[in-house]
């Protein structure tokens, strides 16, 4: 597994180099900006994410599912995969996975809205676990943003949010 506090990341010097050797057109400061948010993202992943595997045995996609049940209420498959961000087919899979479970986390029932559909909820055990889970998750989060102040943190969630959009 990569150390990504130890990971040095390539000095705008180093970029620019890069950038002359190879007669590119670009910004290196773009090239900085991508290169520190991939590293920012990896870290969280492997610090905050890791946390909740190795103490509750949860990874970060069944986190996110729990979550969502959590905040949202149930939903169909669909839209949890909205709400997560992954495909209808990967929710499937973990759909499958975590109702195959000696104590599952989630349970399935008939959708009274369309009969078609099933609405997905968490059962007793996952709520518990994300009961569990959430004040040391939080601290987690509160611990690695805390070397920002709350308005260098607000500044920094509207312009990751413009980003964000320029993508969509």
């Amino acid at each position: 597994m990569m150390d990504y506090k130890a990971r040095i990341l390539p000095t705008r010097d180093a970029l620019s180099r890069v950038q002359k050797q190879g007669n590119l057109d670009t910004d290196v400061s773009g090239i900085d900006l991508v290169l520190n948010l991939i590293t920012t993202a990896d870290l969280i992943r492997a610090s905050i994410y890791k946390q909740l595997t190795e103490n509750h045995g949860i990874s970060e996609g069944k986190f996110a599912l729990l979550m969502s049940l959590y905040g949202e209420g149930a939903t169909t498959a669909s839209d949890l995969a909205l709400r997560i961000g992954v495909t209808p087919a990967t929710v499937s899979i973990m759909v499958k996975r975590m109702l195959a479970a000696p104590e599952p986390l989630i349970s399935m029932s008939i959708n009274n809205d369309d009969g078609r559909s099933r609405l997905i909820t968490l059962t007793s055990v996952g709520l518990e676990l994300i009961k569990q889970s959430l004040p040391e998750h939080f601290k987690s989060v509160k611990t690695f943003s805390a070397v920002l102040n709350e308005q260098e943190r607000e500044s920094l969630i509207t312009m990751l949010r413009k980003l964000l959009r320029a993508e969509s």
